[in-house]
């Protein structure tokens, strides 16, 4: 026998050399039978599970005794935060490059400030601000977040699948911004990407209905809808957003928009469940149950399609905005979602440097 990766592959491999002297019928069926073969090496090398993380073992020895937390509707004392992701600089150059050369962590800064600082935005309530980090995040950057108020935690990656991919490099880590849902002792939290300006506080988003309000999943109605191979469905979930323009006329279209069944994953707001992760991890396990090209958007909106047994809840059409508009911004939607350093109407992109201006005034003046 042939040891390959822990799979034990027969010596009747090498017939393989020996086909010119097999008649067509034996030649098609020893086909048939190293194809069988392959699939068994494909499936039985996939991840089965998620490796446990240092957030997920914390909480689970802090709630053990108690048992894991009931997904409730809000209360006024919930426990709520906002949160965005940082991984690596893909576009350093040199490595000796300043924190302030990468772009993403400058807008980590910004989001931060107008969250946590900014009288024109900042929270009314205090609520905390996360930033999730990758091993990939320096030292110095992280320094800098909490400096700036911010709360910052480390997360392992998430280990992927060989045929979870995309050509966009900056796209790479995206699926461990799903360790967010380990982080259980927060009855929701607003994810925002770091690429985000706001137009004033969004405090109020945990008091839209689609996020103050559980939802129960549809199990017995659409139980065609869940799939035997992927992981048991929570009994009740919170995971709501809004359509993503980009398929909706990109900054050419309207206000009120146009109400998708297609959600951009730059901006939602979940409660956090162990469930629930382990079930977004269960569904990569399955070849091209989803179209990878845009990672974990792809995933979540496979996970809480319009038609599944988890729809996602949608949010009023002014708490958020991608490729936003003048529109957008004289209905007063509060969150626009634009990378402004690089592109966008240039109103809103002086608005955003009008905004780090003030971000860098306020901290030289500390």
């Amino acid at each position: 026998m042939i040891m390959k990766m822990g799979i034990r592959v027969p010596q009747s491999l090498r017939l393989l050399r020996t086909t010119k002297n097999l008649s067509p019928r034996q030649a098609f069926l020893c086909l048939c039978f190293l194809l069988i073969l392959w699939s068994t090496f494909i499936w039985s090398s996939r991840p089965t599970y998620a490796p446990p993380s240092a957030l997920r073992l914390g909480r689970l020895q802090h709630y053990e005794s108690q048992g894991l937390p009931e997904i409730r509707d809000l209360t006024p004392k919930s426990k709520v935060a906002f949160a965005t992701f940082l991984a690596q600089n893909t576009k350093a150059k040199f490595a000796n490059e300043k924190d302030n050369d990468d772009l993403y962590f400058v807008a980590t800064r910004v989001l931060a400030y107008q969250l946590l600082h900014d009288p024109q935005t900042r929270s009314n309530r205090s609520i905390p601000f996360i930033v999730l980090v990758t091993s990939a995040v320096s030292q110095s950057k992280r320094r800098t977040l909490e400096s700036d108020g911010a709360t910052v935690i480390f997360a392992e990656d998430v280990t992927l699948p060989f045929w979870v991919k995309t050509g966009v490099t900056r796209w790479k880590d995206q699926f461990t911004k799903l360790r967010l849902f380990e982080l259980i002792e927060y009855e929701r939290i607003a994810f925002l990407d770091a690429d985000t300006l706001l137009t004033r506080p969004i405090d109020g988003i945990f008091d839209d209905p689609a996020v103050k309000l559980t939802s129960g999943t549809l199990a017995e109605s659409r139980r065609a809808e869940i799939k035997s191979d992927e992981a048991k469905l929570p009994r009740k979930y919170v995971f709501a957003t809004r359509p993503d323009n980009a398929l909706n006329g990109e900054r050419s279209h309207p206000f009120p928009p146009v109400e998708g069944d297609i959600f951009s994953a730059g901006f939602w707001v979940a409660a956090p469940s162990f469930e629930l992760f382990d079930y977004y991890y269960s569904v990569m396990n399955h070849w091209r149950r989803f179209d990878p090209h845009t990672m974990e958007q792809s995933l979540l909106n496979y996970a809480h399609r319009v038609k599944g047994a988890m729809p996602w809840g949608r949010l009023g059409n002014k708490w958020s905005a991608t490729w936003p508009n003048h529109a957008d911004l004289k209905a007063g939607v509060a969150s626009l979602h634009e990378k402004f350093w690089a592109a966008g109407e240039e109103d809103m992109r002086q608005m955003w440097f009008d905004t780090k201006d003030k971000m860098e005034r306020y901290w030289s003046s500390q």
